[in-house]
């Protein structure tokens, strides 16, 4: 039998630095010993990857010796450096190491520079000021890394920007939106202090804001966000305070999967209605948006409000995306969106994980009465809800008989004339059994109504 031959070596270079791209360094480092064309393999590589998981001060402490002596080797031989990725738990003993790594950074006209500086005791690293003057600059993730003492940036190539972790006032963001005219992303992620996000004057298209921390003193004030050239916003994670939105003039598309105040058992009576006020303020700043997401909270919202304002303000959605489960408590916000988004065409339904809260032997409501083919069906939604829908699709779909799923879904074929596909994507991980079972009985249970609209067509997808 003859000797099998080494495929991975026989690859080109450029293929074989690509998937050590992929790497982290300590990985890198470790093949070189494979052979002889490896050896030096690792010093062309254009992306390095520290990474280093263990909170223990003693292996922190290796690791930075590590990273150090690395970046010492490669100090000469590294001309094609595109990244540099640091990921450790930071802290303030280390301030003088993560500043070399930077400078390293920098010398060597680094494109992209990822500083993941995670940590329990609210230790930040401050971004040198050579840092805030870089003409190479086009990708950064920086998290627990304040700006300190900031006259001002340049960054003429930046096109993507995230910030995590740490705490910086208005003026900050208005600096980094002036001193960056290609940047095009900007994304905060569990940040605080600032209560005005005004990124005008520049080309940020799209804007993340992922959770704002709970700092006591910046809950009960209001979050201001103006954002003229921005195309999609997203809000998501808990964000605890009143959001204001002006002027989303060039927005295209929006994701609401944020949650905000719960209600206290004494401030029932009026909390969704101030919630309520505050949705409709928003939705009207994007009147004329046709993609919409929203999360269960703001659909809860919407399902205990009485306003008959609040969905006129989305008139013009045509696109509508839910993250929620299809259950009781969500039931009747889902139900109102339906039945007023008269220009809605498509329907996408990302289902999460079932509550503990979800009712397996759930009576559920019967809102209307149809027939199909001389037999009576009892319908969970009211006639006219939906009527425009041509598409649906359904993400991360279990079909389980003692839930509401499968009714929701047939009722949708029930009430909805024009629906020309249905897509249904089950969940990654359900059990072939129990998947197969289901699927026979979800097929038999849209079957029955599938017949009424004479296009639908229903697709399954493993």
């Amino acid at each position: 039998m003859g000797v099998a031959s080494d495929r991975l070596s026989s690859l080109p270079d450029s293929v074989l630095l690509h998937i050590l791209s992929f790497l982290p360094f300590d990985d890198v480092v470790r093949t070189t010993r494979l052979c002889h064309q490896w050896r030096t393999l690792w010093s062309f590589s254009s992306t390095l990857n520290f990474i280093h998981h263990s909170k223990d001060l003693f292996s922190v402490r290796k690791f930075v010796s590590f990273v150090d002596k690395s970046l010492i080797n490669l100090h000469g031989n590294c001309n094609s450096l595109l990244k540099l990725h640091v990921e450790f738990p930071f802290k303030r003993c280390f301030t003088s190491d993560v500043t070399v790594w930077v400078l390293f950074a920098i010398t060597h006209q680094v494109k992209e520079l990822n500083l993941v500086l995670s940590n329990d005791d609210g230790d930040c690293y401050n971004l040198p000021k050579r840092l805030l003057f870089n003409s190479f600059l086009e990708k950064a993730n920086w998290v627990s890394c304040r700006f300190y003492k900031v006259q001002a940036v340049r960054w003429d190539s930046l096109r993507e920007l995230r910030i995590g972790s740490t705490e910086f006032d208005d003026d900050i963001v208005r600096k980094i939106v002036a001193g960056s005219p290609c940047l095009d992303l900007l994304e905060l992620d569990n940040c605080w202090g600032f209560r005005c996000l005004d990124l005008f004057g520049g080309k940020v298209s799209k804007l993340v804001v992922n959770g704002y921390k709970e700092v006591k003193k910046f809950l009960d004030l209001e979050l201001e966000i103006k954002a003229p050239c921005v195309k999609v916003l997203e809000l998501k994670g808990c964000i605890r305070m009143n959001i204001k939105l002006k002027n989303l003039r060039n927005c295209v598309s929006v994701k609401f999967d944020f949650h905000s105040k719960n209600p206290k058992d004494e401030e029932c009576d009026n909390f969704y209605e101030q919630q309520g006020d505050m949705l409709m303020a928003m939705f009207g700043s994007f009147s004329h948006v046709k993609d919409v997401m929203l999360g269960t909270w703001c659909i809860e919202v919407m399902a205990f409000w009485d306003s008959p304002w609040v969905l006129f303000t989305m008139i013009s959605c045509e696109c509508l995306t839910l993250h929620t489960p299809i259950q009781k408590r969500y039931l009747p916000g889902i139900i109102r969106l339906l039945k007023n988004l008269l220009k809605l065409q498509t329907l996408i339904i990302h289902m999460a994980l079932p509550y503990f809260e979800f009712e397996a032997c759930l009576i559920p409501v019967v809102n209307d009465v149809y027939s199909v083919e001389g037999k009576l069906q009892l319908s969970l939604l009211p006639r006219g809800c939906g009527h425009q829908l041509e598409k649906i699709r359904v993400c991360g779909f279990e079909g389980t008989q003692s839930g509401l799923e499968v009714l929701f879904l047939r009722d949708l074929l029930l009430i909805s004339a024009n629906i020309e596909m249905m897509v249904i994507e089950w969940r990654s991980g359900l059990q072939n059994l129990i998947r197969d079972a289901s699927v026979e009985f979800v097929a038999k249970t849209l079957s029955n109504v599938c017949k009424r609209s004479k296009k639908a067509v229903v697709l399954f997808k493993m």
